[in-house]
Protein backbone atom coordinates (compact mmCIF):
# COMPACT_ATOMS: atom_id res chain seq x y z
CA UNK A 1 0.00 0.00 0.00
CA UNK A 2 2.48 2.30 0.66
CA UNK A 3 4.70 1.58 -2.29
CA UNK A 4 1.81 2.86 -3.88
CA UNK A 5 0.53 5.25 -2.31
CA UNK A 6 4.41 6.51 -2.88
CA UNK A 7 3.97 6.38 -6.92
CA UNK A 8 0.75 8.15 -7.11
CA UNK A 9 2.60 10.89 -5.63
CA UNK A 10 4.02 12.84 -8.89
CA UNK A 11 5.87 15.43 -7.43
CA UNK A 12 8.03 12.89 -4.78
CA UNK A 13 8.58 10.56 -8.16
CA UNK A 14 9.43 13.00 -9.99
CA UNK A 15 12.03 14.77 -7.44
CA UNK A 16 13.55 11.18 -6.53
CA UNK A 17 14.03 10.72 -10.07
CA UNK A 18 15.55 14.10 -11.10
CA UNK A 19 18.34 14.34 -8.26
CA UNK A 20 19.52 10.71 -7.90
CA UNK A 21 23.64 10.60 -8.86
CA UNK A 22 24.68 8.42 -11.27
CA UNK A 23 26.41 5.26 -10.55
CA UNK A 24 29.83 5.48 -11.33
CA UNK A 25 29.96 7.26 -7.71
CA UNK A 26 28.68 3.95 -5.58
CA UNK A 27 31.10 1.90 -8.36
CA UNK A 28 34.14 3.85 -7.25
CA UNK A 29 33.02 4.29 -3.28
CA UNK A 30 33.38 0.37 -3.54
CA UNK A 31 36.52 0.45 -5.30
CA UNK A 32 37.72 3.21 -2.82
CA UNK A 33 36.57 2.36 0.71
CA UNK A 34 39.18 5.16 2.55
CA UNK A 35 37.27 7.61 0.36
CA UNK A 36 33.81 6.55 0.74
CA UNK A 37 33.37 10.37 3.61
CA UNK A 38 34.21 11.98 0.73
CA UNK A 39 31.88 10.32 -1.39
CA UNK A 40 28.91 9.88 0.59
CA UNK A 41 29.61 14.39 0.85
CA UNK A 42 29.70 14.53 -3.23
CA UNK A 43 26.39 12.13 -3.51
CA UNK A 44 24.29 14.26 0.08
CA UNK A 45 25.34 17.92 -2.15
CA UNK A 46 24.60 16.90 -5.57
CA UNK A 47 21.47 14.96 -4.95
CA UNK A 48 20.30 18.09 -3.12
CA UNK A 49 21.20 20.27 -5.74
CA UNK A 50 24.46 22.03 -3.63
CA UNK A 51 26.65 22.61 -6.41
CA UNK A 52 28.70 24.78 -4.25
CA UNK A 53 29.21 22.01 -1.57
CA UNK A 54 29.63 19.36 -4.34
CA UNK A 55 32.13 20.90 -6.27
CA UNK A 56 34.02 21.87 -3.08
CA UNK A 57 34.04 17.95 -1.99
CA UNK A 58 34.71 16.81 -5.69
CA UNK A 59 38.16 18.73 -5.34
CA UNK A 60 38.91 17.32 -2.46
CA UNK A 61 38.34 14.12 -3.91
CA UNK A 62 40.84 14.71 -6.96
CA UNK A 63 43.64 15.78 -4.80
CA UNK A 64 43.82 12.05 -4.10
CA UNK A 65 47.37 10.74 -4.23
CA UNK A 66 45.70 7.04 -5.67
CA UNK A 67 44.29 9.29 -8.67
CA UNK A 68 47.95 10.21 -9.45
CA UNK A 69 49.43 6.32 -10.05
CA UNK A 70 50.05 5.40 -13.56
CA UNK A 71 47.10 3.73 -15.69
CA UNK A 72 44.42 5.59 -13.38
CA UNK A 73 41.31 6.59 -15.53
CA UNK A 74 38.63 6.88 -12.92
CA UNK A 75 38.52 10.58 -12.63
CA UNK A 76 38.46 10.88 -16.60
CA UNK A 77 34.91 8.46 -16.16
CA UNK A 78 33.75 10.67 -13.14
CA UNK A 79 34.31 13.99 -14.76
CA UNK A 80 32.36 12.72 -18.26
CA UNK A 81 29.30 10.67 -16.43
CA UNK A 82 28.94 13.23 -13.36
CA UNK A 83 30.56 16.83 -14.33
CA UNK A 84 29.32 17.32 -17.89
CA UNK A 85 26.47 18.66 -18.65
CA UNK A 86 24.57 15.80 -20.10
CA UNK A 87 22.06 15.85 -23.02
CA UNK A 88 18.30 16.79 -21.84
CA UNK A 89 16.18 13.73 -20.57
CA UNK A 90 19.22 12.01 -20.01
CA UNK A 91 18.46 10.34 -15.29
CA UNK A 92 21.33 12.79 -14.24
CA UNK A 93 21.93 16.09 -15.96
CA UNK A 94 25.46 17.28 -14.94
CA UNK A 95 26.42 20.37 -13.50
CA UNK A 96 29.72 21.82 -15.48
CA UNK A 97 27.52 24.86 -15.98
CA UNK A 98 26.73 25.19 -12.40
CA UNK A 99 30.03 25.86 -11.19
CA UNK A 100 32.23 28.35 -11.20
CA UNK A 101 34.74 28.51 -14.62
CA UNK A 102 38.12 28.77 -12.46
CA UNK A 103 36.67 25.47 -10.40
CA UNK A 104 35.66 23.68 -13.04
CA UNK A 105 39.18 24.79 -14.99
CA UNK A 106 41.04 23.14 -12.26
CA UNK A 107 39.24 19.96 -11.89
CA UNK A 108 39.29 19.72 -15.46
CA UNK A 109 43.13 20.24 -15.60
CA UNK A 110 43.68 17.68 -12.65
CA UNK A 111 41.55 15.00 -15.05
CA UNK A 112 43.40 15.79 -17.94
CA UNK A 113 46.99 14.52 -16.29
CA UNK A 114 44.99 10.82 -16.39
CA UNK A 115 45.98 10.85 -19.87
CA UNK A 116 49.39 9.59 -20.15
CA UNK A 117 52.27 11.63 -21.94
CA UNK A 118 51.84 9.20 -24.95
CA UNK A 119 51.12 10.87 -28.71
CA UNK A 120 47.44 9.45 -28.24
CA UNK A 121 47.10 10.60 -24.72
CA UNK A 122 48.33 14.11 -25.18
CA UNK A 123 46.08 14.27 -28.04
CA UNK A 124 43.13 13.09 -25.61
CA UNK A 125 44.29 15.77 -22.88
CA UNK A 126 44.58 18.76 -25.03
CA UNK A 127 41.04 17.51 -27.07
CA UNK A 128 39.49 17.12 -23.29
CA UNK A 129 40.78 20.44 -22.44
CA UNK A 130 39.59 22.63 -25.51
CA UNK A 131 36.25 21.18 -24.76
CA UNK A 132 35.82 22.33 -21.46
CA UNK A 133 37.51 25.75 -22.48
CA UNK A 134 35.01 26.02 -25.37
CA UNK A 135 32.16 26.40 -22.39
CA UNK A 136 33.58 29.08 -20.75
CA UNK A 137 35.40 31.51 -23.60
CA UNK A 138 34.04 34.42 -21.59
CA UNK A 139 35.69 34.00 -18.46
CA UNK A 140 39.12 34.98 -18.86
CA UNK A 141 40.72 33.48 -16.05
CA UNK A 142 39.76 30.28 -16.40
CA UNK A 143 40.35 30.38 -20.33
CA UNK A 144 44.05 31.34 -19.34
CA UNK A 145 44.36 28.01 -17.00
CA UNK A 146 42.96 26.41 -19.82
CA UNK A 147 45.22 27.87 -22.40
CA UNK A 148 48.36 27.01 -20.34
CA UNK A 149 47.73 23.65 -19.49
CA UNK A 150 47.48 23.00 -23.12
CA UNK A 151 50.68 24.57 -23.90
CA UNK A 152 52.43 22.92 -21.30
CA UNK A 153 50.92 19.47 -22.79
CA UNK A 154 52.04 20.84 -26.23
CA UNK A 155 55.80 21.38 -25.05
CA UNK A 156 55.80 17.81 -23.41
CA UNK A 157 55.36 16.95 -26.71
CA UNK A 158 58.16 18.60 -28.31
CA UNK A 159 56.50 21.23 -29.98
CA UNK A 160 58.20 24.28 -28.68
CA UNK A 161 57.71 26.73 -31.45
CA UNK A 162 53.59 26.04 -30.57
CA UNK A 163 54.26 26.01 -27.13
CA UNK A 164 56.26 29.20 -27.29
CA UNK A 165 53.36 30.65 -29.66
CA UNK A 166 50.44 29.63 -26.86
CA UNK A 167 52.27 30.91 -23.76
CA UNK A 168 53.15 34.53 -25.39
CA UNK A 169 49.39 34.42 -26.77
CA UNK A 170 48.37 34.25 -23.10
CA UNK A 171 50.91 36.95 -21.50
CA UNK A 172 49.06 39.34 -24.30
CA UNK A 173 45.48 38.07 -22.20
CA UNK A 174 47.27 38.02 -18.66
CA UNK A 175 47.91 41.83 -19.31
CA UNK A 176 44.90 43.21 -20.42
CA UNK A 177 43.56 41.62 -17.01
CA UNK A 178 44.08 43.62 -13.30
CA UNK A 179 43.45 41.42 -10.23
CA UNK A 180 44.64 37.65 -11.19
CA UNK A 181 43.92 35.20 -9.34
CA UNK A 182 47.37 33.67 -7.98
CA UNK A 183 46.73 29.92 -9.51
CA UNK A 184 46.68 31.44 -13.21
CA UNK A 185 49.60 33.68 -12.21
CA UNK A 186 51.06 30.39 -10.81
CA UNK A 187 50.34 28.51 -13.78
CA UNK A 188 51.90 30.96 -16.26
CA UNK A 189 55.05 31.49 -14.98
CA UNK A 190 55.40 27.69 -14.51
CA UNK A 191 54.75 27.03 -18.06
CA UNK A 192 57.06 29.96 -19.12
CA UNK A 193 59.85 28.59 -17.27
CA UNK A 194 59.24 25.34 -18.52
CA UNK A 195 59.79 26.70 -22.45
CA UNK A 196 62.63 28.79 -21.53
CA UNK A 197 64.39 26.08 -19.92
CA UNK A 198 63.58 23.82 -23.25
CA UNK A 199 64.99 26.79 -25.13
CA UNK A 200 68.26 27.22 -22.84
CA UNK A 201 67.15 30.34 -21.86
CA UNK A 202 69.01 30.88 -18.49
CA UNK A 203 68.19 34.26 -17.45
CA UNK A 204 64.86 34.09 -18.45
CA UNK A 205 64.33 30.22 -16.81
CA UNK A 206 65.45 32.08 -13.46
CA UNK A 207 63.19 34.86 -13.68
CA UNK A 208 60.34 33.13 -14.38
CA UNK A 209 61.20 30.39 -11.77
CA UNK A 210 61.05 32.96 -9.29
CA UNK A 211 57.93 34.18 -10.37
CA UNK A 212 56.57 31.12 -10.02
CA UNK A 213 57.37 30.37 -6.61
CA UNK A 214 56.16 34.02 -5.32
CA UNK A 215 52.74 32.79 -6.44
CA UNK A 216 52.63 28.82 -5.65
CA UNK A 217 53.12 27.66 -1.66
CA UNK A 218 56.14 25.68 -1.28
CA UNK A 219 54.64 22.79 -0.24
CA UNK A 220 52.42 22.56 -3.49
CA UNK A 221 55.71 21.12 -4.64
CA UNK A 222 56.85 17.24 -3.59
CA UNK A 223 60.42 17.62 -1.85
CA UNK A 224 61.87 15.78 -5.38
CA UNK A 225 60.28 18.57 -7.02
CA UNK A 226 61.65 21.40 -4.75
CA UNK A 227 64.81 19.83 -5.08
CA UNK A 228 65.11 19.46 -8.71
CA UNK A 229 63.57 23.01 -9.45
CA UNK A 230 66.09 24.59 -6.55
CA UNK A 231 69.06 22.71 -8.63
CA UNK A 232 68.05 24.13 -11.85
CA UNK A 233 67.96 27.48 -10.59
CA UNK A 234 71.05 27.24 -8.85
CA UNK A 235 72.89 26.11 -12.28
CA UNK A 236 70.86 29.30 -14.08
CA UNK A 237 72.16 31.25 -11.66
CA UNK A 238 75.71 30.46 -12.40
CA UNK A 239 75.14 30.29 -15.93
CA UNK A 240 73.02 32.95 -17.01
CA UNK A 241 74.95 36.05 -18.92
CA UNK A 242 74.48 39.49 -17.27
CA UNK A 243 73.60 37.84 -13.97
CA UNK A 244 75.16 39.41 -11.30
CA UNK A 245 72.74 38.90 -8.12
CA UNK A 246 71.73 35.65 -6.85
CA UNK A 247 70.91 37.40 -3.12
CA UNK A 248 67.01 36.67 -3.89
CA UNK A 249 67.53 32.72 -4.48
CA UNK A 250 69.54 32.31 -1.19
CA UNK A 251 67.41 34.26 0.66
CA UNK A 252 64.77 31.69 -1.09
CA UNK A 253 63.34 28.71 1.15
CA UNK A 254 63.73 26.39 -1.62
CA UNK A 255 67.48 26.43 -1.34
CA UNK A 256 66.95 24.48 1.94
CA UNK A 257 65.44 21.42 0.34
CA UNK A 258 69.24 20.75 -1.15
CA UNK A 259 70.36 20.34 2.08
CA UNK A 260 71.20 16.73 2.37
CA UNK A 261 70.76 15.91 -1.02
CA UNK A 262 73.39 15.10 -3.32
CA UNK A 263 73.13 18.70 -5.30
CA UNK A 264 74.41 20.52 -1.63
CA UNK A 265 77.39 21.57 -3.04
CA UNK A 266 75.63 24.26 -5.34
CA UNK A 267 74.45 26.07 -2.87
CA UNK A 268 78.14 26.10 -1.25
CA UNK A 269 78.78 27.58 -4.81
CA UNK A 270 76.26 30.05 -4.82
CA UNK A 271 77.53 31.58 -1.28
CA UNK A 272 81.08 31.76 -2.80
CA UNK A 273 79.85 33.58 -5.73
CA UNK A 274 77.94 35.94 -3.48
CA UNK A 275 80.22 37.09 -1.06
CA UNK A 276 82.78 37.29 -4.21
CA UNK A 277 84.91 34.67 -1.95
CA UNK A 278 87.41 32.77 -5.31
CA UNK A 279 89.14 31.07 -2.53
CA UNK A 280 85.51 28.88 -1.40
CA UNK A 281 84.72 28.18 -4.85
CA UNK A 282 88.27 27.04 -5.46
CA UNK A 283 87.93 24.75 -2.63
CA UNK A 284 84.14 23.76 -3.33
CA UNK A 285 85.24 23.16 -7.12
CA UNK A 286 87.82 20.78 -6.10
CA UNK A 287 85.89 18.97 -3.73
CA UNK A 288 83.05 18.09 -5.69
CA UNK A 289 84.80 17.74 -9.65
CA UNK A 290 83.24 14.55 -10.37
CA UNK A 291 79.82 15.98 -9.77
CA UNK A 292 80.50 19.31 -10.96
CA UNK A 293 81.92 16.79 -14.37
CA UNK A 294 78.34 15.62 -14.66
CA UNK A 295 76.71 19.26 -15.47
CA UNK A 296 77.41 20.04 -18.74
CA UNK A 297 76.43 23.69 -18.41
CA UNK A 298 78.96 23.94 -15.91
CA UNK A 299 81.71 22.64 -18.10
CA UNK A 300 80.62 24.14 -20.81
CA UNK A 301 80.74 27.63 -19.21
CA UNK A 302 83.82 26.62 -16.82
CA UNK A 303 86.08 30.19 -18.34
CA UNK A 304 82.90 32.65 -17.92
CA UNK A 305 82.03 31.12 -13.83
CA UNK A 306 85.45 32.75 -12.88
CA UNK A 307 85.08 35.63 -15.16
CA UNK A 308 81.86 36.02 -13.42
CA UNK A 309 83.15 35.38 -9.85
CA UNK A 310 85.84 38.02 -10.06
CA UNK A 311 83.25 40.51 -11.25
CA UNK A 312 81.26 39.17 -7.82
CA UNK A 313 84.57 39.72 -5.86
CA UNK A 314 85.19 43.26 -7.10
CA UNK A 315 81.80 44.47 -6.15
CA UNK A 316 82.05 42.83 -2.45
CA UNK A 317 85.95 44.89 -2.33
CA UNK A 318 83.94 48.19 -3.28
CA UNK A 319 81.18 47.64 -1.09
CA UNK A 320 83.27 47.53 2.07
CA UNK A 321 84.60 50.58 1.58
CA UNK A 322 82.99 53.07 2.64
CA UNK A 323 81.40 55.56 0.36
CA UNK A 324 83.60 58.32 0.39
CA UNK A 325 86.72 57.83 0.02
CA UNK A 326 86.11 54.75 -3.14
CA UNK A 327 89.14 55.21 -4.85
CA UNK A 328 90.67 51.73 -5.23
CA UNK A 329 94.04 50.62 -6.57
CA UNK A 330 94.60 48.31 -9.46
CA UNK A 331 97.01 46.42 -6.67
CA UNK A 332 94.60 45.93 -4.13
CA UNK A 333 91.58 44.81 -6.89
CA UNK A 334 94.31 42.33 -8.30
CA UNK A 335 95.09 40.96 -4.77
CA UNK A 336 91.14 40.65 -3.94
CA UNK A 337 90.20 39.01 -7.73
CA UNK A 338 93.15 37.00 -8.14
CA UNK A 339 94.30 38.59 -11.10
CA UNK A 340 97.72 40.28 -12.47
CA UNK A 341 97.68 44.10 -12.35
CA UNK A 342 97.84 44.10 -16.14
CA UNK A 343 94.28 42.14 -16.34
CA UNK A 344 92.59 44.50 -13.60
CA UNK A 345 91.62 47.62 -16.42
CA UNK A 346 89.86 44.61 -18.34
CA UNK A 347 88.09 43.49 -15.59
CA UNK A 348 87.00 47.11 -14.49
CA UNK A 349 86.07 48.20 -18.01
CA UNK A 350 84.18 44.93 -18.28
CA UNK A 351 82.15 45.45 -15.31
CA UNK A 352 82.01 49.16 -16.22
CA UNK A 353 80.01 48.19 -19.51
CA UNK A 354 77.87 45.37 -17.20
CA UNK A 355 76.00 48.69 -15.58
CA UNK A 356 77.51 46.88 -12.10
CA UNK A 357 80.22 49.82 -11.47
CA UNK A 358 79.95 53.41 -12.11
CA UNK A 359 83.32 55.28 -12.00
CA UNK A 360 86.49 56.37 -13.60
CA UNK A 361 89.50 54.42 -14.46
CA UNK A 362 92.80 56.33 -14.62
CA UNK A 363 95.05 54.39 -16.34
CA UNK A 364 97.95 56.52 -15.28
CA UNK A 365 97.69 56.13 -11.88
CA UNK A 366 96.28 53.02 -11.99
CA UNK A 367 93.23 53.24 -9.77
CA UNK A 368 89.63 53.87 -10.22
CA UNK A 369 87.48 56.35 -8.66
CA UNK A 370 83.79 54.53 -7.72
CA UNK A 371 81.25 56.65 -7.36
CA UNK A 372 77.96 53.94 -7.55
CA UNK A 373 78.39 50.19 -7.06
CA UNK A 374 75.15 47.67 -7.56
CA UNK A 375 73.89 47.11 -4.19
CA UNK A 376 73.67 43.56 -2.93
CA UNK A 377 70.38 41.61 -1.38
CA UNK A 378 70.69 41.72 2.20
CA UNK A 379 71.00 37.84 3.61
CA UNK A 380 69.20 38.02 7.14
CA UNK A 381 71.98 37.49 9.09
CA UNK A 382 73.18 41.19 7.47
CA UNK A 383 69.80 42.39 8.53
CA UNK A 384 69.71 41.40 11.82
CA UNK A 385 73.77 43.19 12.19
CA UNK A 386 71.77 46.61 10.92
CA UNK A 387 68.74 46.29 13.23
CA UNK A 388 70.91 46.05 15.91
CA UNK A 389 73.02 48.71 15.26
CA UNK A 390 69.98 50.51 14.09
CA UNK A 391 68.96 49.71 17.37
CA UNK A 392 71.74 50.64 19.09
CA UNK A 393 71.94 54.06 17.55
CA UNK A 394 68.30 55.03 18.76
CA UNK A 395 69.26 54.04 22.24
CA UNK A 396 72.30 56.61 22.01
CA UNK A 397 69.86 59.05 20.58
CA UNK A 398 67.50 58.30 23.17
CA UNK A 399 69.75 58.79 25.72
CA UNK A 400 70.98 61.85 24.45
CA UNK A 401 67.82 63.41 24.34
CA UNK A 402 67.24 62.50 27.84
CA UNK A 403 70.28 64.32 28.74
CA UNK A 404 69.38 67.16 27.23
CA UNK A 405 65.72 67.62 28.77
CA UNK A 406 67.84 67.36 32.22
CA UNK A 407 70.88 69.18 31.89
CA UNK A 408 69.95 72.00 29.89
CA UNK A 409 66.01 72.36 29.59
CA UNK A 410 66.68 76.10 28.72
CA UNK A 411 68.16 74.86 24.84
CA UNK A 412 65.22 72.54 24.52
CA UNK A 413 62.44 75.08 25.25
Amino acid sequence: GGQHGEDTCPAAHLRRMATETPAVLDIQKVAHASLAPIYDRIQAAASNKLWHQTTVALEELTKDACFAAEGNTELITLFAEFVVDQPSGSSWPGFASKMSALRLATIAITVSKQHPDSEEGTAAAVAHLEGVGAKITTEKEATLLIKLEVARRTLQAGKVDEAKAQVEECKDILDDLNELDSAVNSAFYLVSSLVHKTLGNAKEFYTSSLLYLAFTPLEALSPEQQQALAFDLGLAALCAEKMYQFGELLLHPILASLKGSSGEWLVGMLEAFNTGDIKAFEEVSAKHAAAIQQQPALVGNAQQLREKIRIFALMELIRDIPADSRTVSFAAIADRTSLPVLEVELLLMKSLSLGLVKGVICGVDTNVNVTWVQPRVISREALAKRVARLEEWMDKVERTSVFLQNETPEILA
